[in-house]
């Protein structure tokens, strides 16, 4: 398996074998656009192209994308919330009962790699450096708004740490108070048994 990832976009390609269920996850914000393209080949029979079936969920596990009986596709939607958007991929047997090992390719784009950039040239009559500056400008864009979700979750994380952290102070300290409490009621009690009895 060779995986090929970028900042916000990557390429996979699987040696997938027969009725194997391939997920892909990928962990995002919302109101991110996302673009896949999928296709699966047999090399050993290229003539012979299997059906696979494809389905995408949102981390809530709402359906954003289902196929069956098909040798290529795509998807794409925009996300509605931040969380690991999973996408499966499975052979359908039925039209491939062969055990051949299969190859299947994932062009899967997140964020400014989604962007059309050549209809984005032809609408604002730009091309060349002025093209690849506004590539850049955007690049960079995306870029600070991951550092900006990251140092947010950061502090999300550090709060409920330390938060965590002085509750497990305050538990150590009651139960250290509660097995001394214990300790000294139990000296008291033994001392004063075996005064009653007169061993001491």
């Amino acid at each position: 398996m060779s995986i090929r990832r970028g900042l916000v976009a990557f390429s996979l390609i699987l040696a997938a074998l027969l009725f194997m269920l391939t997920c892909v996850s990928e962990e995002i914000q919302s109101n991110v656009v996302v673009l896949a393209d999928y296709y699966v080949v047999d090399e050993h029979n290229p003539e012979n192209t299997p059906a696979i079936s494809s389905k995408v969920t949102s981390p809530y596990g709402n359906n954003l994308h289902h196929q069956d009986n098909i040798t290529h596709g795509q998807f794409a939607f925009t996300t509605q919330e931040t969380g690991n958007y999973l996408a499966c991929l499975w052979v359908d047997s039925t039209h491939h009962p062969q055990a051949n090992p299969l190859t299947l390719g994932i062009d899967w784009k997140i964020g400014i790699t989604a962007k059309d950039w050549d209809s984005v040239a032809k609408k604002e009559k730009i091309e060349g450096v002025e093209l690849q500056l506004r590539r850049l400008d955007g690049l960079v864009q995306s870029i600070c708004e991951n550092i900006n979700y990251i140092k947010d979750r950061e502090a999300e994380m550090r709060e409920v740490s330390e938060t965590t952290n002085s509750r497990v102070a305050w538990f150590s300290t009651m139960s250290l108070g509660v097995c001394l409490c214990v300790a000294g009621s139990q000296i008291w009690y033994l001392k004063r048994y075996f005064h009653k009895k007169k061993l001491i």
